[in-house]
């Protein structure tokens, strides 16, 4: 009897962890855009493309998805830069050299104007070598801070002559080379720092909701527009106040995405900037702890959403149409791609990285939830889970009415 009531709990387990672990399809996702890529794609080629508000207003960020013809596209994402094409060329000075077992060199770049950074520093040699560089940089000769090895080459007319600073401040460079690499830095590039990229949407101030400790601030946000950080503005130059910021979800609960002690003085600026812990796109209100203090007088509010931008391979044949973006899946995971399946840091720089466009949203016409995937997917685990629980105990059940049946036959002879 043990062993036919087991048997369906058993199978009952091994269907639910299927059901959990099966990977997402896109008739999951509720909207699609499909993409538009600018000139021609070569294959495996880099592609970029910038986030549109659409996608900040129905999609759950860990849920966009890529597609080339149906098949998932693996990507890297971050926040947009506005690239600057400003660049200088400065002549580094050169403070020590030794040429023994180890070549060592020192270099001093000039002061930077305000707003800009290191970006590369050239190497030349009169002769073929091919050599491992650690380069170290530092604020002064008696403290490097950041260290990386670089290889560097010249066969003939090839060479590798540049070595990437990153975007450094910092002024001092030490390089250790292999003997014998007679190397020259005839100058160095400097330029302008990347600004990250914004939308900004200003709300009209509500009348306060006044209490006797608190006023709040109820912002109906109609055009649903979505943002990470809030830019708050009152007529008071110097405060310090308790703040909390609520969003809606789901038409009716209110969720906390910032509460902390925020203080202001006016040599900061006109605004004081509160980050938020998840992206809003409906409702919000703002909630201002006065104490025994007077009542602070907002006059503007402006929402912030840094915009963001995509990366990753074309594929290898080099076609542009069937790309694309699937997203509106509150259930789904945050993608998890395997480093080498998206571009690198080094690739995402290159000149030949073609544009993505986001056509217009339309919803996904495949869209229906699967049995196999959430959230049907857990109401069948947890209904497989209580159908468990009740076999077992009515396994044991019959377990100890079997016993007591043994025992009372016993108990009567």
């Amino acid at each position: 009897m043990k062993l036919k009531y087991l048997l369906p709990i058993l199978f009952f387990i091994s269907i639910t962890t299927q059901v959990v672990s099966r990977p997402l399809a896109v008739q999951n996702f509720k909207y699609k855009k499909d993409l538009k890529i600018s000139g021609n794609l070569s294959p495996n080629g880099v592609v970029k493309l910038m986030l549109d508000e659409d996608i900040y207003k129905h999609s759950f960020y860990g849920d966009l998805r890529i597609t080339y013809n149906g098949e998932i596209v693996p990507y890297h994402i971050q926040n947009a830069e506005e690239i600057s094409k400003n660049t200088e060329k400065v002549k580094p000075e050169l403070l020590f050299s030794k040429k023994d077992d180890l070549e060592i060199y020192v270099l001093e770049l000039p002061k930077l104007p305000e707003g800009m950074n290191y970006t590369k520093l050239s190497v030349s040699s009169a002769y073929d070598y091919e050599t491992s560089i650690t380069l170290k940089l530092g604020d002064n000769p008696d403290n490097f801070l950041d260290s990386k090895t670089v290889f560097l080459y010249k066969y003939g007319s090839q060479s590798s002559g540049e070595i990437d600073l990153g975007g450094t401040k910092h002024r001092f460079v030490r390089l250790e080379a292999e003997p014998g690499s007679d190397l020259k830095f005839p100058t160095a590039l400097r330029a302008k720092q990347n600004k990250n990229l914004y939308y900004e949407k200003p709300h009209t101030v509500p009348n306060p909701i006044l209490a006797e400790n608190d006023c709040q601030f109820l912002f109906p946000n109609e055009s649903q527009s979505a943002f990470q950080i809030l830019k708050l503005q009152f007529e008071e130059g110097n405060w310090e106040r308790r703040i909390t910021v609520r969003g809606k979800i789901d038409k009716k609960e209110w969720d906390t995405v910032f509460e902390g002690t925020v203080s202001h003085n006016k040599s900061e600026g006109v605004y004081t900037e509160i980050p938020l812990s998840r992206t809003i796109n409906s409702e919000f209100e703002i909630l201002i702890y006065d104490g025994e203090n007077e009542t602070l007088h907002l006059t503007n509010v402006i929402t912030v959403q840094p915009l963001e931008e995509l990366y990753f391979f074309a594929n290898g044949d080099g076609e542009k149409s069937g790309y694309s973006l699937y997203y509106g899946n509150p259930y789904q995971w945050p993608a998890s791609f395997d480093s080498y399946s998206y571009p690198s840091g080094d690739e995402i720089k290159s000149d030949d990285i073609k544009l993505g466009t986001l056509l217009p949203e339309s919803e996904n016409p495949d869209f229906g939830f699967s049995i196999l995937y959430p959230p049907i997917s857990g109401y069948l685990a947890s209904g497989f889970f209580y159908l468990g629980v009740a076999a077992l105990l009515f396994l044991l059940f019959s377990i100890l009415k079997t016993k007591r049946s043994v025992l009372a036959e016993s108990e009567s002879k």
